[in-house]
């Protein structure tokens, strides 16, 4: 009985580690095998795909894409996402100014985040000459993204 309550206790542990996110990385959802471009998304501070703006409405990040295609790294440090919706939202949306939007969403299993986001980005920067369409459709995201 100890062991079993040993091991639950390890797995319900694991289980909420694994919950806060500091990190996407994100690719092409169009052909993820292909992977044209590497996205990444590091927000200013950890948290929860269940609650993401508790404590504060505004979320920062920092947007980087590596377009493998031409070597080229576009980054942009002033991102901001906010709940899509309302507050009780955990679909986000961000942008920064000069033409940078982001929508993503926790995948979700049973009310279980899976350690995956979705969504779409969209890039442009008139700035810096730089343009990125990765818009899904109804049938696929424009993105695919894993925790890290």
């Amino acid at each position: 009985m100890k062991k079993l309550m040993i091991s639950a206790f390890v797995l319900f542990l694991s289980l909420n580690a694994g919950a806060s996110v500091s990190k996407l990385v994100c690719v092409p959802g169009y052909e993820p095998m292909r992977a044209d471009a590497v996205i990444e998304i590091v927000f200013n501070r950890t948290i929860d795909p269940l609650k993401p703006v508790i404590g504060s409405y505004n979320l920062g990040a920092v947007l980087k894409l590596h377009d493998k295609i031409t070597g080229q790294t576009y980054t942009r440090s002033d991102v901001v996402f906010v709940p899509a919706t309302s507050m009780d939202d955990v679909n986000l949306r961000g942008g920064a100014a000069g033409m940078v939007h982001i929508r993503v969403s926790p995948v979700m299993k049973n009310g279980a985040f899976m350690g995956r986001y979705t969504g779409d980005l969209f890039v442009n920067d008139l700035d810096s000459r730089n343009y990125y369409n990765l818009t899904g459709s109804v049938q696929e995201p424009g993105i695919v993204c894993e925790t890290r």
